[in-house]
């Protein structure tokens, strides 16, 4: 068994290949809660007006959003597919990109007639150990291997 990740914009997730069937684990949203776009986007800071103008005219003020990359800090709305290995309790840590999670807000899973839980803790530790430390964990629990989505609030 080894150690595996799945990054995408900044955010690792870290898991064991034993637990999630290799090759499965994906980050399929990323979108930033104080802008309401997917985190790699910087569209929303140009100000919606041509360089050197305001929207309106207003000719003493020429106001110019010159930042252009990434604002940090806020929330992120994230949705992660993967396969469990087998019915075993399974964790997956965020090791870069977020520092808590504050919920699960929604999952799905494609057991057949099977029940999935998943708890949170931000008490993990990487790779793959939901205690003992103080990284961000998702614990999946299904009755059979099979593809699971959770969509989670996290913290930058």
């Amino acid at each position: 068994m080894a150690t595996e990740t799945a990054t995408s914009n900044g955010l690792t997730i870290s898991f064991d290949d034993g637990d999630f069937s290799t090759g499965t684990v994906s980050i399929l949203m990323d979108l930033d809660m104080r802008t309401g776009t997917p985190i790699g986007e910087t569209a929303w800071l140009d100000g919606g007006a041509a360089a050197d103008s305001y929207p309106g005219a207003l000719t003493p003020f020429t106001a110019l959003n010159t930042n252009v990359t990434n604002a940090n800090g806020s929330m992120r709305m994230v949705t992660i597919q993967a396969t469990l290995a087998d019915a075993a309790e399974q964790t997956m840590t965020i090791t870069a990109g977020a520092s808590k999670i504050i919920a699960i807000t929604g999952y799905t899973y494609l057991g057949t007639d099977d029940a999935l839980t998943l708890t949170f803790t931000n008490t993990g530790t990487a790779p793959a150990t939901k205690t003992g430390g103080t990284v961000p964990a998702i614990v999946a629990h299904g009755e059979s291997a099979a593809i699971f989505t959770v969509t989670v609030m996290l913290l930058n």
